[in-house]
């Protein structure tokens, strides 16, 4: 007798399908960014403070959204979050480490400064590649139903991007204040990024879902 291999030709579901994995990844986001919210608040940054409220309003929004299957408008704050992330990545590197004259700084802290500049520059491009996909590829007229985690590779390099700004954020001197609103601003980010992920997964199953259930249905119809 001869035993069907089974087991071995079931596809294992993806961790990003996970509704607990969403839930616990949107619970880090608002934790983290209430604490930078907290550390921006006592910095009197104002334009961190606006960032920082952005990306929690919309984030848990989208969330919610998507929880009570209000496909559209979580798919049109998946984009907010986006730029949301965009912006605070270009305004690090152009406006606060380029314009205020940062750069000369870092480039002369060594190895640790130059990596965390161009993990910083890094970071806003893979957001770039990120948003792209999101509006151009994965929700064309045909969908992309295969691509689902946003483009695994960019998301990868953007979250090896995060953990390398870590690194550097608690080598370049920084007093305590800055290294901890950084650090729990780039902990936001890092949970935003796999919470983006989730909901993108999710969409594009839905869209796997809905074209199987549509050919059942012709299938149906021209077996009639």
């Amino acid at each position: 007798m001869s035993v069907q291999p089974e087991e071995s030709g079931k596809k294992r579901e993806s961790i990003y399908l996970s509704e607990r994995f969403m839930a616990f990844s949107c619970a880090v986001a608002a934790a983290a960014g209430l604490a930078s919210l907290y550390f921006s608040v006592a910095a009197q940054d104002s334009f961190v403070v606006f960032e920082v409220l952005a990306k929690l309003v919309t984030s848990v929004s989208m969330y919610l959204a998507f929880r009570y299957y209000k496909w559209d408008v979580a798919k049109g704050l998946t984009g907010g979050v986006l730029f949301c992330l965009m912006y605070q990545e270009a305004h690090l590197v152009l406006a606060r480490l380029w314009s205020e004259q940062d750069f000369d700084t870092y480039l002369v802290a060594g190895v640790q400064g130059s990596l965390y500049l161009a993990a910083a520059g890094m970071a806003f491009l893979m957001t770039v590649v990120i948003t792209v996909n999101h509006f151009f590829i994965s929700y064309s007229s045909r969908g992309n139903p295969k691509n689902v985690i946003l483009g695994r590779i960019a998301v990868l390099v953007k979250l090896a991007v995060y953990l390398l700004l870590f690194a550097c954020n608690s080598t370049l001197g920084f007093s305590p204040a800055v290294l901890w609103r950084n650090g729990v601003q780039y902990l936001t980010d890092f949970a935003l990024l796999l919470l983006l992920a989730s909901v993108e997964a999710q969409f594009d199953s839905f869209n796997v879902i809905r074209r199987e259930l549509l050919q059942q249905k012709r299938e149906r119809r021209t077996g009639k």
